[in-house]
């Protein structure tokens, strides 16, 4: 359904009632881990579920029609902001630390960021999405752009390379996670399917769009 990205406050608006218990300790554990990583709570939760498709696998770039649905396995984005007051910086980090290492980066001052398409670097992801984000929010003319440090934790139950487009559900909870971090708390569902399609080729991924769409028009 069109329109625009759903805010919520309470886990009972995104999960089936057989998965409340899990996620509401799997959410606890994300905003604890966060405030004990970065010595503050996180502000907001961007979140992006993946997919499974049930008629059409790898036609969609042709132009077939496909079936997809969005599953219970998501990404979830901890984060919270604050001023730059040199080089805006990003911290990520990730819960499975164990797998994915912590990385720091510099935002450039029109919000540009350096992705290596050649590098299997699991942050490519979440840069491939705040370079989206930044192109739409100068599209709308918004302020600020550049100028704050995020701090984010990652934690995803979409396992890698198992066909439920974990890297699309990464991208998606990125860039909104971008937007939110600047303001923005109506974000249109086909204007973030749209960013969220050509920042993925950033990191070689030719997406015909299906796997983003599942992720945000799903209900």
């Amino acid at each position: 359904m069109a329109g625009n990205v759903p805010v919520t406050q309470s886990l009972n608006d995104i999960y089936p009632e057989d998965a409340l218990e899990g996620q509401r300790k799997r959410w606890s554990n994300l905003l604890s881990s966060f405030k004990d990583a970065y010595g503050r709570p996180a502000e907001f939760v961007s979140r992006s579920p993946g997919r499974v498709n049930l008629i059409g696998e790898h036609i969609d770039y042709s132009l077939y029609e496909v079936i997809p649905m969005a599953v219970t396995a998501d990404v979830l984005l901890a984060v919270a902001v604050s001023p730059a007051n040199g080089s805006p910086t990003v911290r990520i980090a990730n819960v499975q630390s164990d797998k994915f290492a912590t990385r720091s980066f510099t935002i450039g001052q029109d919000g540009e960021v350096d992705i290596d398409p050649t590098s299997h670097e699991w942050t490519n992801y979440f840069k491939s999405g705040l370079r989206g984000a930044t192109e739409l929010l100068k599209k709308h003319g918004v302020s600020g752009i550049g100028q704050l440090n995020m701090d984010i934790l990652a934690d995803g139950t979409v396992p890698a390379g198992g066909g439920l487009s974990s890297s699309a559900a990464f991208v998606c909870a990125s860039a909104l996670a971008v937007m939110r971090a600047h303001g923005q708390e109506t974000v249109d569902k086909k204007e973030l399917v749209e960013l969220a399609v050509v920042s993925e080729r950033a990191v070689g991924v030719n997406s015909g769009g299906m796997d983003q769409a599942a992720s945000v028009f799903s209900q």
